[in-house]
């Protein structure tokens, strides 16, 4: 009969979910009912929007992008703009980032490991199969950028263009964010998903092991341990 012996300590899957995401969930309105704790939940963070013309021919001003972020917060997440259904996730936090010449927000989400698909959203997402996302929201008007009048009674139209300038469209007076979505493909380009900066160094904090011993995963209440495996000498 083969044996092997497990030795060295349980060590969960790095968990990157800090005490101020938490705190800034539960200062979300309609808050958690439970005390949620960092080994409750998944976060990620999501390129949503940003100043660049979509493909509808709208754009969002600069100088509304911080208002932008803080109507997001406590929104939730989405499949595919479907509103027939709840959400999946829900927006939190993150920041206003320049990343070249555009302007993004970037809402952090977060969703229970206790779920029953959790864990499938979580694989979709990390490989690579979800990859693009999608802000619903409402607004006043659609101020052209050739003439500054309100876009559905000027002459102009998105896309075509004027002595060599080509109009796009203003998204004025936004109102509210409604939600988010997971889409096939967004409407401005470079939406996505990205790991928390603690995440992306996860193997820097895994413990460094014998040439000779093996990796082992358990999972069991819902959570990952890992597990140095080696053979009975």
């Amino acid at each position: 009969m083969l044996s092997q012996q497990l030795t060295g300590a349980l060590l969960r899957d790095p968990v990157a979910v800090q005490s101020s995401d938490l705190e800034t969930i539960r200062a979300l309105p309609n808050p958690p009912l439970t005390n949620l704790a960092p080994e409750d939940i998944y976060v990620r963070r999501c390129r949503l929007a940003c100043d660049a013309i979509d493909s509808r021919g709208g754009r969002f001003r600069r100088e509304d992008m911080p208002r932008l972020l803080e109507m997001v917060q406590g929104a939730p997440v989405l499949i595919g703009h479907d509103k027939r259904s709840l959400g999946v996730a829900r927006f939190f936090g993150g920041e206003v980032e320049q990343r070249g010449e555009v302007r993004w927000i970037v809402p952090k989400f977060y969703f229970p490991r206790a779920h029953s698909g959790s864990e499938d959203l979580k694989v979709m997402i990390d490989s690579g199969v979800y990859t693009e996302a999608s802000i619903a929201f409402l607004y006043e008007k659609p101020t052209c950028s050739i003439c500054g009048e309100d876009l559905r009674s000027c002459p102009h139209w998105p896309g075509r263009s004027y002595d060599n300038r080509t109009c796009h469209f203003w998204y004025d007076g936004i109102q509210r964010v409604t939600e988010g979505s997971l889409v096939y493909r967004g409407a401005a380009p470079g939406t996505g998903f990205e790991l928390l900066e603690d995440e992306s160094h996860a193997d820097e904090r895994t413990p460094q092991q014998d040439a000779t011993a093996k990796t082992l995963r358990l999972k069991r209440g819902g959570r990952v341990y890992l597990a140095s495996l080696r053979p009975l000498k």
